[in-house]
């Protein structure tokens, strides 16, 4: 139930779902992705469950936008979630699933031209978490162990985005050496 439980995390203050949308491309990118067609209807659930409460908010231009806050109850299961122990489920990597069945195309030169793909994927997401993490630390002289706690813990985690995103790059360097050291 991750996405429910970020939404909750994420309603510090009444959002709309496209805020929510904008905060995640944002700030979560790096670790989880969602789109409004998923957004809403968890927060559709999260309302009906008594975890959210909503009403039309206002606006300067255009229609009223429908604005969600955290009850107490959302509160009380957000605080749950984060108490029990860390979410470790499977992690589905689509790219390695990939990888695993390169062999198909029986040709070296295809392989290697798919983790040059994956690289230049890899280094333009490196960048943007860089620039992130730049921005941040030029807009905020306490970046990064002296920040609030709420901007702490994000940071934490773009730290490890951060690594993760290195050592692909690094993986895909590796595999590009060794694939094309191969002989077809």
């Amino acid at each position: 139930m991750s996405l429910p439980h970020i939404l909750l995390g994420l309603l510090k203050e009444p959002q709309a779902g496209y805020d929510l949308k904008k905060e995640f491309s944002l700030s979560l990118q790096h670790f989880w992705h969602a789109e409004l067609s998923q957004i809403y209807p968890a927060l559709q659930r999260l309302e009906r469950d008594g975890f959210v409460k909503s009403r039309q908010g206002e606006t300067r231009t255009g229609p009223p936008r429908k604005e969600y806050r955290r009850t107490p109850k959302g509160r009380k299961e957000l605080l749950r979630w984060i108490g029990s122990d860390p979410a470790t489920g499977k992690e589905r990597i689509a790219y390695l699933a990939q990888v695993y069945f390169l062999d198909e195309h029986r040709d070296n030169e295809k392989s290697l031209q798919y983790f040059m793909k994956l690289r230049n994927y890899m280094a333009h997401w490196l960048d943007t978490l860089v620039d992130i993490e730049k921005e941040w630390r030029l807009k905020d002289s306490r970046y990064p162990d002296k920040l609030p706690p709420d901007d702490f813990y994000a940071q934490l985690t773009l730290a490890l985005g951060l690594k993760k995103v290195r050592a692909n790059l690094e993986w895909c360097d590796e595999c590009v050496a060794r694939i094309g050291a191969r002989e077809d």
